[in-house]
């Protein structure tokens, strides 16, 4: 199949990945590259992610909402908060729908500079990948086939 077509590959239905952006450029570069293989369900706050979940194979987050409304952030219960959570609101809002018992595997698109604190937030809202900006659509297509359960783990 051609990238680009918006046709799915046999075997592909019922895989929808939420994406949770304050914008629309994850979600076009995914649908345009990776349509082919995967559905994609944009969410530009924590309400549409929330309703958006059920059905979904898993989540991808970006990191900074700063376009983003301020009454539609959140905390991480899922509350209205401050404009400064605007810069993290991607880890706030996968902490609200863990808190609301939405465990889908996750990608976190973030460039963090700390590698323990990556570790942490991995380990605190598992199953977290984070992703760096550095990495390919190839690579990101792997891991979402890995979470759809469809190509087994890279060799350690």
């Amino acid at each position: 199949m051609e990238e680009g077509r918006g046709r799915l590959l046999p075997g592909a239905t019922g895989m929808k990945f939420v994406v949770c952006e304050d914008g629309r450029e994850y979600t076009e570069r995914f649908e345009r590259f990776l349509g082919g293989e995967f559905q994609f369900a944009r969410a530009g706050h924590f309400a549409e992610a929330l309703a958006l979940a059920p059905g979904a194979q898993g989540l991808l987050l970006d990191l900074d909402f700063r376009r983003t409304p301020l009454a539609l952030l959140v905390d991480e219960t899922g509350a209205p908060t401050q404009p400064r959570a605007a810069e993290v609101q991607g880890i706030l809002l996968l902490r609200a729908l863990r808190s609301r018992g939405v465990r889908l595997p996750a990608l976190l698109f973030a460039d963090l500079d700390d590698p323990g604190r990556s570790a942490r937030l991995e380990d605190e809202l598992a199953p977290l990948q984070i992703v760096s900006s550095s990495e390919g659509l190839p690579q990101i297509a792997q891991r979402l086939r890995q979470i759809s359960g469809r190509a087994a783990p890279p060799a350690a």
